[in-house]
């Protein structure tokens, strides 16, 4: 039987990605020591990921109809990304990323979005969301992540977030239609200002949400997950790394999570490998390109395990 598809909903860029050794203060040339381009944004990068651990996944978004665009659909086709749901908006441009990263593994991002590609979400295919394993949606195109997370939630299929930094109404009004709620820290906490901790903005969460699973990226030290029902939330820990490169590393653990979900896993065997598959991105240049394959998150596991 062919496994049911995931649908990953968000954002789409073209990335530029220099590694340089220093993120300069003021203006001046800096030398790249390395340089790579590649499909990328919070939904995109997932979806690549989830292709790379071995679940079929497809990636519905908008882009131009431009050869920035072109470049796109080939770089994600070649990663095995479903794309025929990917909408060529004509006249315009796909969007754009240009993006710094030290040695320290640090970045500077500046990402150019093209306000002709319009929001209109009334072309999404959702006649075919029952038919999927689950979906992801980030918080980049509202118009489109509200239609799926409406259609999936009548259909029962299971929904994800990836609750990152946004204007807080949007997060507000997108929480509450996932089953499995995913911040990062900073996005948490700018609904919770006033929390004496992460922790404490969690818990303030929590009880706002009817969602099965809500948690936090804390990055070198794991991920922070609540189950409804759990009297308290637990920090699920991560391997130690050199980081390299942080670009993106959110939208790998996003997208390995949703494979193990689809995979029927438990709950921490999920965050592990999702920790793991982050901080192994961690370790390489290139933003989403470092995502791993399975096998290699595996093997890192055991060598946790046995260290």
């Amino acid at each position: 039987m062919t496994a049911r598809p995931v649908i990953c909903l968000g954002c789409a860029f073209w990335d530029t990605i220099f590694k340089v050794d220093e993120i300069p203060r003021h203006g001046t040339k800096v030398l790249a020591e390395q340089a790579v381009q590649a499909a990328s944004g919070m939904a995109t990068a997932a979806a690549a990921t989830i292709a790379r651990l071995g679940s079929p996944v497809e990636i519905w978004t908008r882009i131009g109809d431009d050869a920035t665009g072109d470049a796109f659909l080939q770089n994600l086709a070649a990663e095995r990304v479903g794309v025929d749901h990917v909408r060529r908006v004509p006249g315009g441009r796909t969007w754009i990323s240009t993006i710094l990263v030290d040695r320290a593994g640090e970045r500077l991002v500046v990402p150019y979005a093209d306000p002709g590609l319009d929001t209109d979400a009334s072309w999404l295919p959702l006649h075919r969301v029952a038919d999927a394993g689950a979906v992801l949606v980030d918080v980049r195109w509202i118009e489109g992540a509200r239609a799926l997370l409406d259609q999936a939630r009548r259909d029962g299929v299971p929904t994800i977030l990836d609750a990152d930094i946004a204007p807080p109404e949007i997060l507000r009004e997108l929480i509450p239609l996932a089953d499995h709620v995913l911040f990062s820290e900073p996005a948490l906490l700018s609904l919770v200002p006033a929390a004496a901790s992460v922790e404490a903005a969690l818990d303030a969460i929590v009880g706002t949400l009817d969602a099965a699973v809500v948690g936090v990226t804390c990055g070198a030290q794991g991920a922070l997950i609540r189950r409804r029902g759990d009297r308290a939330a637990w920090i699920v820990p991560t391997i130690p790394i050199v980081a390299r490169d942080t670009l993106n590393a959110g939208d790998v653990w996003h997208g390995a999570y949703v494979h193990g979900l689809v995979q029927g896993w438990d709950l921490e065997r999920v965050v592990r490998v999702a920790n793991v598959a982050a901080a192994i991105k961690c370790e390489r240049f290139g933003g989403r390109l470092g995502a791993p394959a399975l096998a290699e998150v595996w093997d890192r596991l055991d060598e946790a395990a046995g260290a």
